[in-house]
């Protein structure tokens, strides 16, 4: 079975030589980005850290995800560069299974804010912020998973069409990005489908019947639909149904 862990605790930050223990979600900015000034520091600062003992599953696979860091980041690990995501507020994933060594595993992350012509926004009322800002996770799964795509797009996608609104009548797409698996189910609404697996996704359609429509603070109902994997791997997704 897949394990998550949560690795915002016991990072070292350096900025220009001088190194200190921080906890993230971080910023360097915290103090000198409040004041509404241009005068905050804009540059290249470093993050370490040492990963936990990773034992993976037969042919499983071991993958980092970064849920925000500002604006330009390069990942290392044992000061191999695997990595280099440009943007400071979208997700990335990377798959680390291959650069991992018995023993520990240094992780580096070059964070940089500095002001350039390549990375937008270019320019905003508010500061560019610089760090590390949201959370990081290791991901260990097994052979068959469901994928984590280098851009963080999440594997269950769904797409709800209400294609009758007096009846109520909802038309849901459902789809999953997964690896090495041949099917995969998907339950919804008491609904339950298992459909093969071609070039890496799986789609299935359901019609819910006088659906409960999503309606703001009046009714914001949700459904919920699960992805299950052979092997008991399992997403979940949820979604409203709704007609402008």
């Amino acid at each position: 079975m897949s394990k998550t862990i949560l690795l915002n605790q016991n990072w070292i930050f350096s900025k220009e030589g001088h190194d200190e223990p921080v906890t993230l979600p971080h910023t360097w900015n915290a103090i000198d980005g409040q004041d509404g000034g241009n005068d905050y520091y804009r540059g290249t600062c470093c993050y370490t850290t040492v990963l936990p003992d990773i034992v993976l599953p037969e042919n499983g696979r071991a993958v980092l995800q970064f849920d925000a860091v500002a604006m330009t980041a390069e990942v290392y690990l044992n000061e191999q560069k695997l990595a280099e995501h440009k943007g400071g507020y979208s997700a990335f994933c990377v798959d680390i299974t291959d650069a991992l060594r018995n023993g520990s595993n240094l992780l580096r992350v070059n964070v940089d804010n500095s002001d350039n012509d390549t990375v937008y926004p270019q320019k905003a009322d508010f500061t560019f912020y610089g760090g590390i800002y949201r959370d990081v996770t290791l991901h260990v799964v097994p052979a068959a998973h469901f994928a984590f795509a280098e851009n963080g797009a999440v594997p269950v996608r769904v797409t709800p069409i209400v294609t009758d609104l007096n009846a109520r009548r909802c038309e849901v797409t459902v789809e999953a990005a997964v690896v090495g698996a041949e099917s995969v189910t998907f339950i919804l609404d008491g609904q339950q489908t298992s459909v093969a697996v071609n070039d890496g996704t799986a789609r299935a359609v359901f019609t819910l019947e006088h659906a409960r429509l999503w309606d703001g603070l009046d009714d914001p109902y949700l459904y919920t639909v699960t992805a299950r994997l052979d092997n008991g791997e399992t997403e979940t997704a949820r979604f409203g149904c709704r007609k402008f």
